[in-house]
Protein backbone atom coordinates (compact mmCIF):
# COMPACT_ATOMS: atom_id res chain seq x y z
CA UNK A 1 0.00 0.00 0.00
CA UNK A 2 3.12 2.26 0.57
CA UNK A 3 3.90 2.18 -3.21
CA UNK A 4 -0.08 2.93 -4.27
CA UNK A 5 0.54 5.94 -1.94
CA UNK A 6 3.62 6.71 -3.43
CA UNK A 7 3.03 6.14 -7.03
CA UNK A 8 -0.85 8.16 -6.45
CA UNK A 9 1.37 10.81 -4.74
CA UNK A 10 3.48 10.81 -7.73
CA UNK A 11 0.59 11.34 -10.32
CA UNK A 12 -0.93 14.43 -11.78
CA UNK A 13 -4.40 13.51 -10.89
CA UNK A 14 -3.83 13.24 -7.14
CA UNK A 15 -1.92 16.43 -7.38
CA UNK A 16 -5.27 18.30 -9.54
CA UNK A 17 -7.30 16.55 -6.91
CA UNK A 18 -5.61 18.20 -3.60
CA UNK A 19 -5.63 21.64 -5.51
CA UNK A 20 -9.55 21.02 -6.37
CA UNK A 21 -10.06 20.55 -2.48
CA UNK A 22 -8.05 23.42 -1.79
CA UNK A 23 -10.06 25.39 -3.99
CA UNK A 24 -13.12 24.01 -2.59
CA UNK A 25 -12.10 25.00 0.50
CA UNK A 26 -11.03 29.12 -0.32
CA UNK A 27 -14.22 29.32 -2.38
CA UNK A 28 -16.19 28.10 1.09
CA UNK A 29 -14.07 29.77 3.77
CA UNK A 30 -13.89 33.68 1.63
CA UNK A 31 -17.51 33.08 -0.08
CA UNK A 32 -15.70 33.88 -3.73
CA UNK A 33 -19.31 33.35 -5.20
CA UNK A 34 -20.61 36.38 -3.78
CA UNK A 35 -17.46 38.37 -4.62
CA UNK A 36 -17.07 37.25 -8.05
CA UNK A 37 -20.93 38.33 -8.23
CA UNK A 38 -19.82 41.66 -6.98
CA UNK A 39 -16.99 42.31 -9.24
CA UNK A 40 -19.92 40.83 -11.86
CA UNK A 41 -22.09 44.01 -10.95
CA UNK A 42 -19.80 46.70 -10.38
CA UNK A 43 -18.55 45.62 -14.13
CA UNK A 44 -21.91 45.98 -15.60
CA UNK A 45 -22.30 48.96 -13.36
CA UNK A 46 -19.52 50.43 -14.85
CA UNK A 47 -20.43 49.37 -18.12
CA UNK A 48 -23.79 50.83 -17.71
CA UNK A 49 -22.15 54.15 -16.62
CA UNK A 50 -19.83 54.02 -19.72
CA UNK A 51 -23.32 53.64 -21.83
CA UNK A 52 -24.74 56.56 -19.90
CA UNK A 53 -21.75 58.87 -20.40
CA UNK A 54 -21.60 57.74 -23.87
CA UNK A 55 -24.74 58.62 -24.95
CA UNK A 56 -23.81 62.14 -22.86
CA UNK A 57 -21.03 62.57 -25.03
CA UNK A 58 -22.79 61.79 -28.09
CA UNK A 59 -25.85 64.41 -27.04
CA UNK A 60 -23.25 67.10 -26.41
CA UNK A 61 -21.26 65.93 -29.31
CA UNK A 62 -24.37 66.91 -31.43
CA UNK A 63 -25.07 69.57 -29.76
CA UNK A 64 -21.52 71.48 -30.43
CA UNK A 65 -21.48 69.87 -33.64
CA UNK A 66 -24.39 72.38 -34.07
CA UNK A 67 -23.31 74.89 -32.98
CA UNK A 68 -20.01 74.71 -34.39
CA UNK A 69 -21.72 73.81 -37.68
CA UNK A 70 -22.61 77.59 -38.23
CA UNK A 71 -19.33 79.17 -37.09
CA UNK A 72 -17.44 79.43 -40.25
CA UNK A 73 -19.90 81.45 -41.69
CA UNK A 74 -20.44 83.37 -38.64
CA UNK A 75 -17.01 84.29 -38.86
CA UNK A 76 -17.19 84.81 -42.52
CA UNK A 77 -19.88 87.31 -42.05
CA UNK A 78 -18.37 89.14 -39.31
CA UNK A 79 -15.26 89.54 -41.51
CA UNK A 80 -17.65 90.64 -44.11
CA UNK A 81 -19.29 93.10 -41.64
CA UNK A 82 -15.67 94.55 -40.60
CA UNK A 83 -14.45 95.05 -43.67
CA UNK A 84 -17.78 96.66 -44.91
CA UNK A 85 -17.41 99.10 -41.58
CA UNK A 86 -14.12 99.79 -42.23
CA UNK A 87 -14.52 101.36 -45.54
CA UNK A 88 -17.14 103.21 -44.66
CA UNK A 89 -14.85 104.72 -41.55
CA UNK A 90 -11.97 104.84 -44.42
CA UNK A 91 -14.59 107.11 -46.47
CA UNK A 92 -15.69 108.97 -43.56
CA UNK A 93 -12.08 110.11 -42.66
CA UNK A 94 -11.43 110.94 -46.51
CA UNK A 95 -14.72 112.88 -46.68
CA UNK A 96 -14.07 114.70 -43.54
CA UNK A 97 -9.77 115.54 -44.07
CA UNK A 98 -11.35 116.40 -47.70
CA UNK A 99 -13.83 118.66 -45.78
CA UNK A 100 -11.11 119.94 -43.46
CA UNK A 101 -8.88 121.21 -46.59
CA UNK A 102 -11.22 123.01 -48.13
CA UNK A 103 -11.87 125.23 -45.00
CA UNK A 104 -8.51 125.66 -44.34
CA UNK A 105 -7.70 126.90 -47.56
CA UNK A 106 -10.80 128.81 -47.36
CA UNK A 107 -9.36 130.31 -43.90
CA UNK A 108 -6.00 130.94 -46.19
CA UNK A 109 -7.78 132.37 -48.36
CA UNK A 110 -9.62 134.92 -46.68
CA UNK A 111 -6.47 135.73 -44.43
CA UNK A 112 -4.66 136.24 -47.66
CA UNK A 113 -7.69 138.47 -49.06
CA UNK A 114 -7.92 140.48 -45.47
CA UNK A 115 -4.29 140.83 -45.65
CA UNK A 116 -4.14 142.19 -49.25
CA UNK A 117 -6.71 144.45 -48.74
CA UNK A 118 -4.91 145.80 -45.45
CA UNK A 119 -1.92 146.06 -46.97
CA UNK A 120 -3.37 148.09 -49.84
CA UNK A 121 -5.40 150.65 -46.90
CA UNK A 122 -1.91 150.86 -45.50
CA UNK A 123 -0.47 152.29 -49.02
CA UNK A 124 -3.55 153.69 -49.91
CA UNK A 125 -2.91 155.86 -46.06
CA UNK A 126 0.16 156.44 -47.07
CA UNK A 127 -0.05 157.73 -50.97
CA UNK A 128 -3.13 159.40 -49.68
CA UNK A 129 -0.82 161.32 -46.19
CA UNK A 130 2.32 161.61 -48.54
CA UNK A 131 0.05 163.61 -50.99
CA UNK A 132 -1.72 165.77 -48.80
CA UNK A 133 2.16 166.22 -46.89
CA UNK A 134 3.43 167.24 -50.45
CA UNK A 135 0.15 169.36 -51.03
CA UNK A 136 0.43 171.34 -47.92
CA UNK A 137 4.20 171.90 -48.84
CA UNK A 138 3.48 173.18 -52.21
CA UNK A 139 0.40 175.08 -50.92
CA UNK A 140 2.86 177.04 -48.15
CA UNK A 141 5.70 177.73 -50.35
CA UNK A 142 2.98 179.16 -53.24
CA UNK A 143 1.12 181.05 -50.07
CA UNK A 144 4.40 182.41 -49.19
CA UNK A 145 5.04 183.57 -52.80
CA UNK A 146 1.63 185.40 -53.48
CA UNK A 147 -0.55 186.69 -50.52
CA UNK A 148 -3.15 186.98 -52.17
CA UNK A 149 -3.69 183.39 -52.96
CA UNK A 150 -4.19 183.12 -48.97
CA UNK A 151 -6.84 185.48 -48.87
CA UNK A 152 -8.58 183.58 -52.10
CA UNK A 153 -8.22 180.31 -49.90
CA UNK A 154 -9.80 181.33 -47.05
CA UNK A 155 -13.14 183.47 -48.91
CA UNK A 156 -13.14 180.05 -50.48
CA UNK A 157 -13.34 178.06 -47.45
CA UNK A 158 -16.02 180.33 -45.80
CA UNK A 159 -18.18 180.18 -48.70
CA UNK A 160 -17.73 175.81 -48.60
CA UNK A 161 -18.51 176.38 -44.66
CA UNK A 162 -21.97 178.81 -45.60
CA UNK A 163 -23.16 175.62 -47.68
CA UNK A 164 -23.07 173.89 -45.07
Amino acid sequence: MAEFWDILVKTNTFNFAILVIIFAVICVKFDIPKILENIKNEVASAINNAQLEKQSAEKELRKTSKLVKNTDNEVKEKIDTAKLNAKTLVNDINNNTKNQITHIENNISRVIDSEEKKVTSELSTQTINSAIKLAKETIIENLKKDKTLHAKLIDKSIEELRKI
